[in-house]
């Protein structure tokens, strides 16, 4: 075997290629985990949000014995309605007195430069700054209940 001359032997300079590789890979890896990581925390938090407001509309169902309610407040809602990724809001998909069928829940960074998390999302639509999704409400009556169509009530 000869021995090679010089600062960087072929051994060296393989593993400083292999090192550099590594390093270019799992930087790159490590953002668009980051990316995945925040998509996923934002789609769980909604999740959370329309289950609140889910239990929400059924207390307010059960102390009025009316379906149809006013507007939904998000602040009355038991969940943080902004996080370091920007602002949700909720609201019914009707005007009051109908009763609602499902939820409008949208979310706005509250950066810009939002691109490279918004991929992962999943929303129903979205505009230049805001993702939309409809969820279900849910709301299951007995079926011995009747609605009164004037009021909206059960009776």
């Amino acid at each position: 075997m000869v021995h090679q001359k010089g600062l960087l032997s072929v051994d060296m300079l393989r593993t400083l290629v292999f090192l550099s590789l590594f390093v270019v890979l799992s930087l790159s890896l490590s953002s668009t985990l980051s990316n995945k990581i925040d998509a996923l925390s934002i789609e769980n938090h909604i999740d959370a949000l329309t289950l609140e407001a889910q239990h929400h509309y059924a207390k307010q169902v059960l102390d009025s014995k009316c379906l149809a309610q006013p507007s939904l407040d998000p602040t009355e809602l038991d969940i943080e309605l902004m996080d370091k990724l920007g602002t949700y809001d909720i609201q019914y998909d009707h005007l009051a007195p109908a009763t609602p069928h499902s939820l409008n829940v949208s979310f706005s960074f509250t950066e810009l430069n939002t691109s490279a998390v918004a991929r992962y999302l999943t929303p129903d639509s979205r505009d230049d700054t805001t993702f939309y999704y409809q969820r279900p409400l849910g709301y299951q009556r007995a079926d011995f209940q009747h609605i009164d169509n004037a009021t909206g009530c059960l009776q």
